[in-house]
């Protein structure tokens, strides 16, 4: 067994590589847009804004 990579290995590592990274961007992306639509909506719970305010400082500070 030699250590030369052949023309097809390489090719088959950047695909995977690149597959990876398109799935890994699109993760971050998603998650992103997510945030930015759906973290601040408010709620129709009749809460104060302090109660609301409260509940989110709550909610940052339990582990995930």
């Amino acid at each position: 067994m030699n250590d030369v990579i052949t023309p097809e290995q390489a090719e088959l590592l950047l695909m995977f590589g690149s597959l990876i990274l398109v799935a890994l961007v699109t993760r971050l992306v998603g998650s992103a847009t997510w945030r930015k639509w759906f973290g601040d909506a408010p709620d129709d719970d009749n809460l104060t804004q302090e109660e609301r305010d409260d509940r989110r400082i709550a909610r940052k500070r339990r582990p995930r």
